[in-house]
């Protein structure tokens, strides 16, 4: 009998938690994978390729970032390297395993403030000097029409608004639970997913760098229709460090997306989507909020652009919709403001243009596959409607020579009515890295 009750430190909890899933994980695929053998199924194949029939990855990033903002004495000047190593397994007899390994060091001064080393006349650059383990986990092919994984592991959720490893830091979030996507139903694809630990970006070595929780995540999408592609969701994400990370909540809601022909190369791209959330689990505030996004855009070449209205609503002013585990730079700005919708709520009006360079020879060959993003943002609260400020952002990616790749950065937030809500900000970012 597997006992899931744990004990100790939270660390410990944590371990014992990824122990039991992957063993809970193990009982049910042996116990899956022995009935299907009695019964001589045959349209499922359980996997075989050897268990060194698998594959290795190395993802290694220099990052320079620097930060002006206005109620610090001093600019940051963060300078940090992140490497990332992986491997995993072929299948055997339907499982395989996977492990990765994650390295983030400074390099030069440590003038900025991670969070954790007290450099408060500094703004924060939430990069900590750490060595962890991102991801172990143990995966199962037994069920036809689902897949089960236990462990630690990352998630990566639609859009990242609700889920995300927060990949544009060097340290990624990453969860201790387990997984299952589920086939077996024609034209729909459920993904549920079970954190009992959250790995935050500040590492291991900071007081909340581990949040112990109860989450289950429950998508449910359709396979694609003549409307778009339609998905719903339920997400109760309860957390038991209340006083460090008071974020319990419960959120029921769905989105269409999808594209349209217009002819002559133009395509309508659109997202709806709405979601009612309220106080779950420890939350101390009794509160319910909504949440809508409506993002119409249009594709004509390598451009896109989309106009976008994202509203995290207030309850009265006294608690807001808020996402604690998604991948919150790329939402609201990328000068990171309002990682934390303020308890007035927030509506943000933006306007989104890319652009891809196609591929090309000649004189300007070596910008191929470069990407662009420039983005304009007006931000107000949901509750009296004060003038929160605005941003402007600018992201450049070019893919280089055999996996390398450099990137660029400039965010420029300018803080609305006085006393205003967050300080200006402006941020600069160089990025160089490798991927194999």
């Amino acid at each position: 009998m597997i006992n899931c009750q744990s004990s100790g430190s939270q660390r410990l909890r944590a371990a014992a938690k990824s122990f039991c899933a992957a063993g809970l994980l193990f009982v049910v695929s042996a116990v899956a994978g022995g009935s299907l053998a009695i019964a001589g199924d045959s349209a499922h194949s359980i996997p075989h390729t050897g268990i060194r029939d698998g594959r290795v990855w190395i993802d290694a990033r220099y990052r320079y970032e620097f930060v002006d903002q206005a109620n610090k004495p001093k600019d940051a000047n963060a300078s940090t390297l992140r490497v990332r190593a992986g491997v995993e397994s072929g299948f055997f007899h339907g499982f395989r395993v996977g492990v990765e390994g994650e390295f983030v060091v400074n390099l030069g001064p440590e003038d900025f403030n991670n969070t954790i080393n007290g450099k408060t006349e500094y703004p924060v650059v939430a990069d900590v000097q750490s060595a962890e383990v991102d991801q172990a986990y143990l995966e199962s092919h037994h069920i036809p029409g689902v897949v089960l994984l236990g462990g630690r592991y990352r998630k990566n959720l639609d859009n990242l608004r609700y889920v995300g490893s927060v990949v544009w830091r060097q340290n990624d979030q990453t969860f201790d639970g387990a997984t299952a996507t589920i086939t077996a139903v024609p034209g729909v694809t459920v993904w549920y997913g079970y954190i009992g630990n959250v790995n935050r970006i500040v590492s291991d070595r900071s007081p909340v760098g581990n949040i112990n929780s109860n989450v289950h995540l429950v998508n449910v999408k359709s396979k694609p229709l003549p409307i778009g592609t339609l998905t719903g969701y339920t997400y109760l994400m309860d957390f038991f460090d209340v006083a460090q990370f008071p974020f319990s909540n419960a959120s029921y809601g769905g989105f269409l997306k999808g594209t349209r022909p217009l002819g002559h190369g133009l395509t309508f791209n659109y997202r709806l989507e709405y979601a009612r959330q309220t106080d779950y689990g420890n939350q101390p505030i009794d509160y319910a909020v909504n949440y809508v996004r409506v993002a119409p855009g249009l594709s004509w070449g390598g451009f896109t652009t989309t106009l976008i209205y994202e509203l995290l609503g207030s309850d009265n002013g006294v608690a807001a919709f808020q996402t604690p585990l998604a991948t919150g730079h790329i939402f609201n700005g990328f000068a990171d403001v309002f990682l934390n919708t303020p308890p007035k709520g927030l509506q943000d009006y933006f306007v989104d243009v890319r652009y891809k360079v196609a591929k090309t020879d000649g004189r300007f060959g070596f910008l191929s596959g470069m990407l662009m993003i420039g983005q304009y943002h007006e931000f107000r609260s949901d509750v009296g409607n004060i003038n929160y400020g605005s941003e402007f952002d600018f992201y450049a990616l070019l893919p280089l020579h055999e996996g390398w790749y450099t990137q660029f950065k400039y965010a420029n937030y300018q803080a609305g009515d006085f006393p205003p809500i967050r300080p200006s900000v402006e941020k600069v970012i160089f990025g160089l890295g490798y991927k194999y």
